[in-house]
């Protein structure tokens, strides 16, 4: 086997959809794709390369020589998964994660319950948002049945799945899901909290780590403040059905930070976007703080040359602050 065919093993479900610069990005010889062109092993689709059929059995090939696994790739749409891959690699770059552990999801998908109608999670008037689901008749039920959050909830068993479920079907809550091109969780001083115990009920890895959402930022406002709103609603969930005593403090009373992190593809786009959402302030946070609003570009991430220490730095010195609970 050609050294060249290991490139396959980069195609894998949660990076699909390569090019020419994300091959480059993670130090493979741009010279690849065209040996991969060539024996047919991929084929153009999209702004991309995927894998043919043949390139696929090659692969599994490869993953035998090299004694790796070859998980199947599902449908995908390329584009949107190699935007999705060059943003992953560009964060990876971004910063080195000093003392810590960076876990990275690409297209993840998270629970959303009560699923609530866009026309229910906010309301528009006189071009300022606001977020109306704490009213929701539903809302107050779960608020009822979960009283439990906070620190002082620590010796109280969390409900869990178990819990949600059961009020889900009582109720006659609606199920939704909202999907986030990148989520990193950051778990700086790794080394003090590694030997805690696994969490029963902490279904989605959050405890103990600071959680940054990855939004694809476009010119649909709508889709954002809806999206914005789910994101309140999981981390409602959070805080008093899964880790209600360390949604936002962890094991060793530090601050776990959530953020959504904007992201559009140029800096131009970037500052057209953040100009519209800093006028709506801290309306945008209210019902779900502790909760940061930052942003970034491709274009801004592909300009920095030095990775930053920490996901703080990066944070700090790197990105648009555009709502904050703290200030």
């Amino acid at each position: 086997m050609d050294d060249r065919d290991r490139a396959l093993l980069l195609f894998e479900p949660k990076a699909p959809c390569w090019d020419e610069e994300t091959f480059a990005l993670i130090g493979e010889n741009s010279d690849t794709i065209r040996y991969l062109l060539d024996r047919g092993y991929v084929r153009r689709a999209g702004k991309g390369y995927v894998l043919t059929d043949e390139g696929a059995a090659k692969r599994t090939e490869a993953a035998l020589e090299y004694y790796v696994s070859a998980d199947p790739i599902p449908p995908f749409d390329p584009d949107a998964a190699l935007w999705n891959n060059r943003l992953y690699l560009l964060m990876e770059k971004a910063f080195l994660g000093q003392f810590g552990v960076k876990e990275y999801s690409v297209d993840e998908e998270f629970p959303v319950v009560p699923g609530l109608s866009r026309e229910e999670l906010y309301s528009m008037s006189g071009g300022h948002v606001e977020y109306i689901w704490p009213q929701n008749p539903q809302i107050q039920s779960f608020l009822s049945a979960f009283p439990n959050w906070g620190v002082g909830s620590r010796d109280v068993t969390p409900p869990g799945e178990l819990g949600m479920l059961e009020w889900a079907a009582s109720s006659g809550a609606a199920f939704a899901s909202v999907r986030f091109n990148l989520v990193l969780r950051s778990r700086y001083d790794f080394e003090l909290y590694r030997k805690q115990p696994v969490y029963p009920s902490d279904k989605f890895r959050l405890k103990d780590a600071d959680r940054l959402f990855f939004y694809r930022a476009t010119d649909d406002m709508d889709d954002f403040y809806e999206t914005l709103g789910k994101l309140h609603l999981f981390l409602l969930a959070q805080r008093r059905v899964y880790i209600p005593g360390y949604a936002d403090i962890d094991s060793h009373e530090q601050e776990n930070w959530t953020m959504m992190v904007l992201t559009a593809d140029t800096e131009g786009e970037l500052e057209s976007v953040s100009r519209k959402l800093i006028s709506q302030g801290k309306a945008l946070i209210e019902p779900a703080n502790p909760l940061f609003i930052i942003g970034t570009s491709i274009e801004r991430l592909k300009k920095q040359e030095k990775p930053e220490a920490t996901v703080y730095d990066w944070f700090c010195d790197r990105t648009v602050h555009i709502t904050r609970p703290d200030v």
